[in-house]
Order: C-alpha cells, then sequence, then structure tokens
C-alpha cells in the first residue's frame, strides 16, 4: 500500500512541474511537422521560459504529453531562475536515439556572480563548468536571456553529415532564434 501511495505521489509531482512549463499556447496534439515546423514563428510564443517550452513542443523536441521525461533542475547552481530537462526519443530509420535538453531562463535584469560566470564562459568558450566538474557544452539564446544544454550519446562530432549532428544543428538554430 505505501509503494501504490509512493507510486500515486510521484505521479502527481511530475504532472504540477509539467504543468509549469505548458500551461497555454500549445496543444500537445498538434505538433508541428516538416515545412510546419520551420514555418512556426518564436515570436509567436511568449519571451519566458514557458513560451519557450511551448515553441519547443510544438516543434516536437520536447513532449508534454509524458511528464515522466521532465525533471526540475536546481537553476540556481548556475545562477538561473528556472530550468528543466526534457529527455526525449527521436527514431532515425530503425535507430532510437535518446536526447536530453536542458533550458534554463535567466533574470536578465538582476544577473547573479554565478549567472555573470555561466552565461560569459558559455559565450565565450561555448561551455561552462561548475562545482570543479568537466565542462559542458551549452548554447545562449540570441537575447542571451536563456540557456541550452543538448546531449546526445549518439552525436559523433567529427560527422557533421550525420543525421544526430544535423539534428543538433536544427535544434540549436531554433533555439538562438526564440525572440531574437
Amino acid at each position: 500500500m505505501k509503494r501504490v501511495f509512493a507510486a500515486l505521489l510521484c505521479a502527481g509531482m511530475m504532472l504540477v512541474f509539467a504543468s509549469g512549463c505548458f500551461g497555454s499556447g500549445v496543444n500537445p496534439e498538434e505538433v508541428a511537422t516538416g515545412d510546419e515546423a520551420s514555418s512556426l514563428n518564436p515570436n509567436d510564443y511568449n519571451n519566458n521560459f514557458e513560451g519557450l517550452c511551448n515553441y519547443f513542443a510544438a516543434i516536437g523536441y520536447i513532449n508534454p504529453k509524458n511528464p515522466t521525461t521532465i525533471v526540475e533542475m536546481d537553476a540556481a547552481l548556475i545562477g538561473a531562475e528556472t530550468g528543466k530537462k526534457f529527455t526525449a526519443q527521436r527514431i532515425d530509420g530503425t535507430d532510437v536515439k535518446n536526447i536530453t535538453i536542458e533550458l534554463y531562463e535567466y533574470n536578465t535584469e538582476k544577473l547573479t556572480a554565478t549567472a555573470d560566470e555561466v552565461i560569459s564562459s558559455v559565450e565565450n568558450n561555448g561551455s561552462f563548468s561548475i562545482l570543479e566538474l568537466p565542462e559542458v557544452k551549452a548554447y545562449m539564446s540570441d537575447n542571451g536571456k536563456f540557456l541550452m544544454i543538448y546531449s546526445d550519446k549518439g552525436l559523433d562530432e567529427t560527422k557533421t553529415d550525420s543525421n544526430n549532428y544535423k539534428y543538433r544543428e536544427e535544434v540549436v538554430e531554433k533555439f538562438k532564434e526564440f525572440h531574437k
């Protein structure tokens, strides 16, 4: 009985986490594909964390229908206001790719020293490190308000013609152009 209660409590908490990112603006049944995704205007979405999440959901990069793929992150570790990690699966031919996309929002009006350090490092080096951990490759949006960490274990940086590489570049491009 305790396990059932714990499972229900956990599921409820995940729904609460997910609802903060997909409150309005996206119908999970209407995910754009192909030309539709490329024609979505990022400026049609609110210039905030929820808007960015809704934009990525509309394109199909993240899945709001599956809250077990969403993890609330301790954004303060990198000086951000909020952050979530999304696990996605992408089918490439017959191969299933597991991808993680972490999104963070900064309060550009009131950046902490940690935020300044992380943002400067990402802008200058394309990566950052915290707590003496290894460098993490990251991207800043063109408006300087959002940070993204994209991870694909099947990605080989030397194979620029691979589908994994092209997909990552597409995601990065869409992320950067959000509210230029």
